[in-house]
């Protein structure tokens, strides 16, 4: 199977307000518009103003309820003030977080410096514990919700170059199971998302032509995924067809991974 990805989908998020960070491109626009198929209300969060103003705009141009909040998840208190203002704008509290944006740089172990590692665990990691602490409260006092985390296969795998990381994306799953524990007593539910090579531009480009082939000779599917194909998965953790998993990680990498350990 090749090519984009359709889908019959119900509407399981009818009416809820749901952030997705990282939402300008890639997998976290794929989620945006599953989550808007469903009947979600979209929040859709990025650093780069131009970009994401042109992906929301093209998302509203198609009829869906979805508004752009230029943040960087890195800093707390921008972190904080964007989800007070979809309370505000949308007259409702957030009931699903999905955390997918991501900073990466991959070098030798021996050329990681302060500035890349920093930045790398500003936005993956501690951008996590911004976004949790900001959407909580809200999905406290709507009587429960659903936050999805992506990690990376690079989190299960060891691949060259790739320290920091790999470290990060570890990282999202210690901080999904810990959350997962904590905020259960509030009614919301913490899983992650393992993704092996998704077919985007940027996803590709981080490796060379060898590299490639030989991910896709050792993948029992011998594919990439489509970025859909992650949403589809994020849909599912979100909606109440999911609510009796808490703390997983639930690995979309087509067998990649159970073939190569």
């Amino acid at each position: 199977m090749s090519g984009a990805v359709a889908f019959a989908v119900a509407q399981r998020l009818a009416g809820t307000v749901c952030v997705v960070t990282g939402a300008a491109r890639g997998i976290g626009l794929a989620i945006a518009e599953r989550f808007a198929a469903e009947g979600g209300r979209i929040a859709c969060f990025d650093v780069g103003a131009a970009r994401l103003d042109a992906a929301v705009t093209g998302l509203v141009e198609r009829g869906i309820d979805a508004r752009a909040y230029v943040a960087d998840v890195g800093r707390r208190e921008a972190v904080a003030s964007a989800f007070e203002a979809v309370e505000r704008d949308f007259g409702a509290p957030v009931g699903v977080l999905v955390n997918n944006a991501v900073w990466a740089r991959f070098q030798p172990l021996a050329e990681v410096d302060e500035e890349s590692v920093g930045r790398m665990f500003d936005v993956g990691l501690k951008g996590l514990i911004w976004t949790l602490q900001a959407a909580a409260p809200q999905m406290q006092r709507r009587g429960g919700g659903s936050i999805v985390n992506l990690s990376s296969t690079s989190a299960l795998q060891a691949l060259t170059h790739s320290t920091g990381y790999a470290a990060m994306k570890a990282g999202v799953l210690g901080l999904t199971r810990a959350a997962a524990v904590e905020l259960s007593p509030m009614g919301i539910r913490v899983n992650a998302i393992v993704p092996g090579m998704i077919g985007t531009p940027a996803s590709i480009a981080k490796f060379d032509e060898a590299t490639v082939k030989a991910r896709l000779a050792s993948m029992p599917l011998a594919r990439f995924g489509e970025p859909q194909e992650i949403a589809s998965v994020a849909a599912f953790l979100a909606s109440e067809d999911s609510r009796y998993v808490q703390g997983a990680e639930i690995v979309a990498d087509g067998g990649w991974t159970i073939a190569t350990r």
